[in-house]
């Protein structure tokens, strides 16, 4: 019987995953005049191929104190986000503005409880865009796209500059 608890507490355990990017996840609840700011695409793990990716393109986000922002060649919102992005994702960017609302972007959990993950939802008229969580545990914060199943570790990471 012990055996078989043993083997059983085994599969368990191996199939329990990890976001590997949960620890940069923003927790706590930022003031709003912390996240504004100009943000850039510095280093993405979708490809190997680094932000050569993106072909010279730029990819940032502005998120302005009035509550509005602009984007370029950020990810759409995409209809079913628990596959990962496929080989034509980096030519699916979308660009436009609107306005943006603090929000909960999803949840961490250290195993016993469940933290929520602060992210921004940017709203527009324009287009679709993917909400997007902040990383970082006091200012600057930074930007997190986390694409797919998240314990496959594919993101996109915008720094505040």
């Amino acid at each position: 019987m012990r055996v078989l608890l043993l083997l059983a507490l085994i599969v368990l355990m191996q199939g329990c995953q990890y976001d590997p990017h949960a620890q940069l996840y923003t927790t706590e609840k930022p003031q709003l005049s912390d996240i504004v700011g100009r943000y850039k695409l510095t280093s993405q793990s979708v490809t190997r191929d680094g932000l050569s990716v993106m072909q010279g393109r730029s990819c940032f986000i502005e998120l302005r104190a009035d509550g509005t922002f602009s984007a370029t060649n950020v990810p759409p919102l995409l209809l079913n986000t628990i596959h990962s992005p496929d080989a034509n994702f980096f030519s699916t960017l979308v660009s436009g503005s609107g306005t943006w609302t603090l929000a909960d972007v999803g949840g961490v959990s250290d195993g016993t409880t469940v933290k929520t993950h602060w992210g921004v939802d940017l709203d527009s008229a324009v287009g679709n865009f993917l909400p997007v969580g902040l990383s970082g545990h006091k200012p600057p914060y930074g930007l997190i796209y986390t694409l797919g199943d998240p314990d496959e570790g594919m993101v996109l990471i915008l720094d505040r500059n």
